[in-house]
């Protein structure tokens, strides 16, 4: 086993969307809703297999297509997967949760929501792998500010919701003979108003199991490209690319990452 980390920034970080000259006003909800509530836990001695995909297109005004026409409204995709797995026998802990409400969320609520934790220890030479990502792809043209923000002032800043056009994708994945893993994953992209901003977010913790070292590889990565216009102009004003990545390799005593991403018209 090698001893050492690995770092690489590519680091071009969007900061603050703040005021309301931005846009990313989310997607409204249909009139019937849906939750999946999902809870999985595994003790044992042995192999492991276990996997998430959801896939998630919402429109506020246009019908779904293969390519929309988007002639009015919003448009918003989004994926969450998490594939693991072990290649051999080795003492599981391994526990998962997994929400999905496609009602309109306030802030600090979530459309996708995962927690997940990994304890593994490999017998002879096993290990286990496990990868995850969420991604939210939001686009509209410009709208009327008074038909989409509850705030009174918001009109008198601007009166058009400016066209946009964002992508973010982000994750983490692990393959190692002794792991100790957190991760906790989610996206809100569907609110009542553009009051609520849209926001994604990724943690991944691994750190020691008992008094012995996770052992393998891990790494975490976000990145986007974000596409502004403004007032009632659909000619873009801003774009920012950004992408940041962490890789360790060895004997892990801590490598803990947070991640967020929030866009939005009106932002605390």
């Amino acid at each position: 086993m090698k001893h050492y980390g690995f770092l690489v920034v590519a680091f071009a970080m969007l900061v603050a969307m703040t005021g309301f000259a931005m846009a990313d006003p989310g997607v409204n909800a249909t009139f019937e809703t849906q939750g999946i509530t999902i809870v999985t836990s595994i003790q044992a001695q042995g192999n492991m297999d276990s996997m998430t995909d959801i896939d998630w297109v919402q429109t506020s005004a246009d019908p779904i297509t293969e390519v929309p026409s988007l002639d009015a409204g919003t448009y918003y995709a989004s994926t969450y997967q998490e594939d693991t797995q072990s290649n051999g026998v080795g003492n599981i802990y391994y526990d998962k949760t997994t929400l999905v409400e496609t009602k309109a969320r306030l802030s600090n609520q979530w459309n996708i929501e995962a927690e997940k934790q990994i304890n593994f220890v490999g017998i002879d030479g096993a290990r286990i792998s496990s990868d995850e990502s969420i991604f939210v792809d939001g686009t509209g043209r410009a709208q009327e500010t008074k038909d989409k923000v509850i705030c009174v002032f918001a009109p008198t800043v601007s009166s058009n919701i400016p066209a946009f056009c964002n992508v973010v994708d982000t994750g983490s994945s692990i393959d190692m003979s002794v792991a100790n893993v957190g991760t906790t994953t989610g996206n809100r992209f569907i609110v009542a108003s553009a009051d609520t901003p849209v926001e994604e977010y990724h943690t991944i913790r691994v750190d020691m199991l008992g008094d012995s070292p996770s052992i393998g590889q891990a790494s975490a990565y976000m990145k986007g490209l974000i596409m502004e216009g403004r007032g009632g102009d659909e000619k873009m004003y801003e774009k920012v690319e950004f992408e940041e990545r962490t890789s360790v390799d060895g004997y892990i005593m801590l490598f803990d990452k947070n991640m967020d991403w929030i866009s939005g018209v009106k932002r605390a």
